[in-house]
C-alpha cells in the first residue's frame, strides 16, 4: 500500500518575507475527516516534473484547535527545484497533490499541564513550532518560551503573529528573537540563559541541522534528559533525475519467517515476505503503522528495535542519537538475521521521561538501558538490539 495523494485546493497565498510564502489549502469536502491533523504534523506533496514525480514534505503552520485553514510555509532554497517553483508560480485556485497529515512531532497529551514548554526554531523551522505554540496556548495553561533565530529582521516568518501572541498571553508566553545580523551566530550561552536549573520541562526543536545540533548539545550538557527533547528533521529525497548515492546490493540474508510489531498497544505477528520492507510486510498483513514519504526522509515510520537485527538502506531522517538507541525506519528496514525480530512502533511516538508521564517513559528507559550497536555492511546500516 503506497502513500495515497489527493488534490488540495489553494485558497490563499500570503507573501511572508522576500523569500518565503504561505499557502492555505483546502481538502475535498468528502475527505475533510481524513485531513484532520495534530499541531506539529506535516504533509507529503507530490509534484509532476518533466516525465516523473518528485515529493517534498512541508510542516503545517496552522492550529487545528483554532479551526484555522491548513497552511504551509515554503521558503526559497538556493538551487531548490520545488521551493522556488512554488514561490514563483502557485496561485489561488490551483491544486496540489498531497498525502494526509502524518508525523510524531506533536504535543504529548499525557504531559502534566504544569510542565513548562520550551520551543526553539531556526528560520523556516518556525512552521511546526508556531503550530505547537498556538495549540499549547489554546488547550493548556503551560508556560511557554520560544527562541526564534534568523539571519536578520527581514527573514522573520510570522513575526507579526508571534508578537500578537506574546502580547495576548503576556506573563505566560515569552518570545525571544535572535538575529545573526545584530548578535552574531547563536551560541550556547544564549540558550543556557533561558533555562532554569533543576526544572523539568519539554523541549521542541526545528531548524537547520547546525542550529538543532547546537540546541540539542546545549540541553544535554545542561542535564536535560534526552527523552524530553523532541527534534524534527526533514531531508529532501533525491529526485529521480539527479545522481544518488550508489548502495551496493547485499547478498541474500537469513531472515525469520515472521516478526513482532507493537502497534496501538498490541503486539502483532507479521509474516515476513522476502524482498519487502517491514512496512510493506505490515501493510500486507492489514496493519497501518504511521508512515508518509516511504523514502526514509520524513521519519514518520520510526520504530524501536527491541530484539533482533535490521538493515536500513537509508536513514537520513535519523540522528546519531536515534541510531545509537536502536531507532529504525520501517520503510527502509529488512531483517538482517534469522533470530527473532521485535519492533515497537508505539515507543517512538512520545519520549517524555517518567518524571512527567508513566508508561512511555518506562518503555524508553528499558530501551535506553539496553546496549545497542550499529555497523555498516555494503553501505547499509545494521541495527541490532542487545536485550
Amino acid at each position: 500500500m503506497s502513500v495515497e495523494f489527493h488534490e488540495l485546493e489553494v485558497v490563499n497565498v500570503i507573501r511572508e518575507t522576500r523569500d518565503c510564502t504561505s499557502f492555505e489549502l483546502r481538502p475535498p469536502s468528502d475527505l475533510a475527516d481524513a485531513y484532520r491533523y495534530q499541531a506539529g504534523q506535516h504533509i507529503t506533496f507530490e509534484f509532476p516534473w518533466d516525465d516523473f514525480e518528485v515529493t517534498r514534505c512541508y510542516s503545517l503552520a496552522s492550529c487545528p484547535e483554532l479551526g484555522e485553514t491548513m497552511k504551509i510555509a515554503v521558503k526559497r532554497v538556493e538551487g531548490g527545484r520545488i521551493s522556488n517553483w512554488l514561490n514563483e508560480n502557485l496561485k489561488v485556485a490551483d491544486r496540489v497533490r498531497a498525502s494526509v497529515p502524518e508525523g510524531r512531532f506533536v504535543l504529548d497529551p499525557e504531559t502534566r499541564p504544569s510542565t513548562p514548554l520550551f520551543l526553539f526554531a531556526g528560520g523556516s523551522g518556525i512552521t511546526p513550532i508556531i503550530s505547537l505554540l498556538k495549540s499549547a496556548l489554546a488547550t493548556t495553561k503551560r508556560e511557554i518560551t520560544l527562541l526564534y533565530a534568523n539571519r536578520d529582521e527581514e527573514s522573520v516568518v510570522y513575526g507579526a503573529e508571534l508578537d500578537r501572541l506574546a502580547a495576548q498571553h503576556r506573563g505566560r508566553f515569552t518570545l525571544h528573537h535572535h538575529l545573526d545580523a545584530q548578535s552574531g551566530y547563536l551560541e550556547e550561552g544564549r540558550v543556557r540563559s533561558l533555562l532554569r536549573h533543576g526544572e523539568v520541562a519539554e523541549f521542541y526543536v526545528c531548524g537547520p541541522e547546525a542550529f538543532m545540533a547546537l540546541i540539542e548539545r546545549t540541553l544535554r550538557e545542561a542535564g536535560v534528559h534526552e527523552e524530553l527533547i523532541y527534534i524534527e528533521r526533514f531531508v529532501s529525497p533525491v529526485d529521480p533525475d539527479r545522481p544518488a548515492e550508489v548502495v551496493p546490493e547485499l547478498a541474500p540474508l537469513p531472515a525469520p519467517e515472521s516478526f513482532s510489531l507493537w502497534l496501538n498497544g498490541r503486539s502483532r505477528t507479521v509474516p515476513y515476505v522476502p524482498g519487502k520492507t517491514l512496512l510493506e510486510c505490515a501493510q500486507a498483513a492489514g496493519l497501518n503503522p504511521p508512515h508518509s514519504c516511504e523514502s526514509g526522509f520524513c521519519g514518520s515510520c520510526t520504530s524501536a528495535v527491541k530484539t533482533g537485527e535490521v538493515h536500513m538502506r537509508t536513514h537520513e531522517a535519523l540522528s546519531d542519537r536515534d541510531l545509537a538507541r536502536g531507532v529504525a525506519l520501517l520503510c527502509q528496514s529488512i531483517p538482517a538475521s534469522a533470530e527473532p525480530l521485535e519492533l515497537d512502533a508505539d515507543s517512538t511516538s512520545f519520549r517524555a521521561a517518567s518524571a512527567v508521564k508513566s508508561s512511555y517513559g518506562k518503555a524508553w528507559s528499558r530501551l535506553a538501558a539496553a546496549a545497542v550497536f550499529s555497523f555498516m555492511i555494503a553501505g547499509t546500516l545494521v541495527l541490532r538490539s542487545l536485550h
